[in-house]
């Protein structure tokens, strides 16, 4: 198991998909500096370090240790995406992931990649790259969550509304529309928006919405801020319009639903 501090995001060094040629590949021999993870997509890979020969199958990743000798240890032919990073590890550690495990959403990964190469095309490690590398980690330690090695796996369904919720939450404080989400994970807008509705019972715009409903709620009942802030925290063109939006999905305005809630009497009206 390996154990960093995620406080801050990976350092992205290098990162590429790699496809065997049709025959003859080992993997080269060297010392390796810093941590390499290896998502193998078709094929398998055998490789090595020191102490051990790994073996590496299509819908599995390994992520090697700093190691004085990295080579390959037989012939194969493999498809994988390779990433080099540096991690903190000293306390507190905060993440752990299996040194090896299985991926059962590679179109999740596939997603992320193309981030990573888009990103990497802008600006090489740039501050994006770290975080879409770890971002890249975190989404294989949520795989290995979601399908533990005993017990029933949750459907992949179940993964991908998953994955909904979580990109839903990261930009609470935005406007998410279906099509910038379905853009960002990998799939096509009227197939995302299919799944949620049938998995969850309710439709994806909807619950965009009620989302974002609810973080204007917090911030109502949990902080001071002017009608103004808010509306611009939640990037809201401006107090109008976030005072619109609010009035019509609870039928009171900002104002009024923050002092009924402060135990104010009725709401006033504006």
């Amino acid at each position: 198991m390996l154990h960093f501090n995620l406080a801050r995001p990976v350092e992205m060094l290098w990162f590429g998909e790699f496809v065997a040629p049709e025959k003859g590949f080992k993997h080269l021999s060297r010392q390796l500096f810093e941590y390499e993870l290896m998502a193998v997509t078709e094929g398998e890979l055998y490789i090595a370090d020191e102490h051990q020969e790994y073996h590496i199958r299509a819908g599995e990743y390994f992520v090697m240790s700093p190691t004085r000798f990295q080579h390959g240890t037989r012939v194969c032919r493999c498809r994988f995406y390779w990433l080099h990073f540096r991690a903190e590890t000293r306390p507190p550690v905060n993440f752990s992931l299996p040194e090896q495990g299985r991926f059962t959403d590679g179109e999740a990964l596939a997603a992320l990649a193309a981030r990573l190469f888009l990103a990497e095309s802008g600006e090489h490690r740039g501050t994006l790259s770290h975080y879409l590398a770890t971002e890249l980690l975190l989404e294989l330690a949520r795989q290995q969550k979601a399908h533990p090695p005993s017990g029933d796996p949750k459907s992949r369904n179940q993964l991908l509304c998953e994955r909904i919720r979580s990109y839903a939450a990261w930009h609470r404080f935005s406007q998410v529309r279906v099509s910038d989400m379905a853009r960002e994970l990998g799939y096509h807008e009227k197939y995302l928006s299919a799944v949620f509705h049938r998995t969850e019972g309710i439709t994806l715009k909807r619950f965009l919405v009620e989302e974002r409903l609810g973080e204007a709620k917090r911030l109502l009942l949990d902080s001071d801020y002017p009608i103004a802030e808010i509306a611009a925290c939640l990037n809201f063109e401006n107090a109008h319009n976030f005072s619109r939006f609010f009035k019509t999905e609870t039928g009171m305005s900002p104002t009024a639903f923050r002092k009924l809630s402060h135990g104010e009497g009725d709401p006033p009206k504006e």
